[in-house]
């Protein structure tokens, strides 16, 4: 019975090893989502301003019909 506790010990502290890895490659992973989407927020802010400055071109080019 004691060799068999023991045993099970074993496999509850490997089982738990297993989850703290786990967790910090989640971690990881969570950390590599927040900057993607940071990344992604400054991309769409840049578009942004390029499709705010093609406007300003093309109301520049375009005739305005007013004389």
């Amino acid at each position: 019975m004691a060799a068999a506790t023991l045993e099970n010990q074993l496999t509850i502290i490997a089982n738990q090893k297993k989850m703290l890895r786990d967790q910090s490659g989640l971690k990881l992973v969570i950390g590599n989502q927040s900057r993607i989407l940071r990344n992604q927020d400054a991309i769409i802010k840049n578009q942004r301003k390029i499709l705010a400055n093609h406007a300003r071109i093309l109301a520049k080019e375009l005739p305005t019909g007013r004389r």
